[in-house]
């Protein structure tokens, strides 16, 4: 193959990734974990189920290793756990206000803190 259809190849390839890169996330910006200590805001754990099931069940079923890793009872404070949904990591997407709104967020925290992933405060 000569060099400057590698290089071609190479720009499309990149493209390609930076496009599926953003598409899987939100665009999101990088947070802090400062930027969430606040208290849990909701008690809705019924719709924390229904975000959990959209969201979350398909990597961490019932909160257990999945194509995740279990997360059931690590007892992370709210805003450890607001960092981690919204910033992604490793092989976990990020879920930002336009994928899951702030009080769907709220309500999901509300949700896993059933599962033990929230620590009560």
């Amino acid at each position: 193959m000569k060099m400057g259809t590698k290089l071609i190849l190479g720009l499309m390839i990149g493209m390609l990734a930076s496009v599926y890169g953003c598409s899987k996330g939100s665009g999101t910006t990088a947070y802090s974990l400062e930027d969430f200590d606040y208290p849990l805001e909701s008690t809705d754990v019924s719709t924390g189920a229904d975000v959990y099931a959209e969201f979350c069940e398909g990597c961490h079923p019932g909160g257990e290793k999945g194509d995740g890793p279990k997360i059931a009872g690590i007892a992370d404070s709210p805003s450890q756990v607001r960092w981690q949904i919204r910033s992604g990591g490793d092989d976990m997407p990020a879920f930002g206000p336009k994928k899951i709104s702030d009080s769907n967020l709220e309500a999901l925290l509300a949700y896993t803190r059933t599962l033990g992933v929230v620590a009560q405060e």
